[in-house]
């Protein structure tokens, strides 16, 4: 995996163009009405990493109609600016400045927009049923986004701020995002969509029991984290290391251990990015914050706080 994302720019007045540019994004039909030919302006921003990425499109001057087709990614976003509506099948929702909104999967989109300005997050479907199945125990082809809409004002706001904290990053032309780092974004836009957005994982009392919780599996799982720390794992993968389901892991941590299987992860990736610290010289260009990213801290606040809880001091370079 590249340490920076593949990022490409399109500013133009010309039509085929912007559509050139959208379809990129998402395969669709589209229609442009331009109602003030000397205001028309389209601006296309993207950021990709091999299975997700992000875009910012800005359009001034025009209305932007589209028939999305099914597509093979799971897109999300904030409307910063412009107003539209989405229509699908006889639902019609509008949408302006400061609402977020998720495409559900396998339905044509209408959608009508008047002079967009929003940030749109990519996500693979399989990866984000993948971390709904890890995180409730619900298969994850049973994952449906029931609404477009956050639930509430409150997530709402929370993932217009996660929006741009993922778009600043992959954005930003002078920050590198090692694996660990971009596996942990990539998990951070998944989870938020899931917490913020209403959908199938949140009717899990019908999932059915873990199974076998034996001490064996802790035992194999912390075996396979300390063998591959750097490496950007998921539940999935640490289940099948340790023979088991994701429930039967999870249960498994909790009867034996005092820590989940990501939160034992996470530890080992504290010890290493300390041994990290310590090890950095004078001149050698480590800094506490690449070290963090190395490790896949994203938060630097919270990576000081996790340090301190973790070993009573605060992190720095050297002995």
């Amino acid at each position: 995996m590249p340490d920076c994302p593949v990022r490409s720019e399109v500013r133009t007045t010309d039509q085929d163009a912007a559509v050139a540019a959208m379809m990129r994004i998402a395969a669709h039909r589209a229609r442009i009405r331009v109602p003030d030919p000397g205001a028309v302006a389209f601006e296309v921003l993207s950021a990709a990493l091999p299975d997700w990425g992000t875009d910012r499109v800005t359009f001034s001057g025009v209305r932007y109609g589209s028939a999305v087709e099914p597509s093979s990614s799971l897109i999300a976003g904030v409307w910063s600016g412009g107003h539209g509506v989405l229509r699908m099948g006889a639902e019609a929702i509008a949408m302006g400045s400061g609402d977020g909104f998720v495409y559900p999967i396998g339905r044509i989109l209408h959608l009508d927009n008047v002079d967009p300005d929003k940030t749109l997050v990519r996500l693979p479907p399989a990866y984000v049923a993948g971390i709904a199945e890890e995180l409730t125990g619900l298969p994850g082809g049973e994952l449906h986004f029931l609404s477009a809409r956050p639930l509430t004002a409150s997530k709402r706001a929370n993932w217009s701020a996660t929006v741009d904290f993922l778009a600043d990053h992959l954005h930003d032309p002078a920050r590198t995002i090692p694996p660990l780092l971009a596996a942990q974004l990539m998990r951070l836009a998944a989870t938020a969509m899931l917490r913020v957005f209403p959908n199938t994982t949140m009717t899990v009392a019908r999932v059915p029991s873990a199974g076998r919780a034996d001490p064996v599996v802790v035992r194999r799982a912390a075996e396979f984290m300390d063998g591959n720390a750097e490496r950007p794992l998921t539940l999935m993968e640490i289940a099948e290391a340790a023979q088991v389901g994701p429930r039967a892991l999870q249960a498994a941590f909790r009867r034996h251990s005092t820590l989940t299987p990501l939160g034992y992860l996470r530890r080992v990736r504290l010890e290493r990015a300390r041994a990290d610290l310590r090890a950095a010289r004078p001149g050698d260009g480590a800094t506490v914050t690449t070290v963090a990213e190395r490790w896949g801290f994203h938060h630097p606040g919270r990576f000081a706080a996790a340090y301190r809880d973790a070993f009573g001091e605060s992190p720095r370079l050297g002995n």
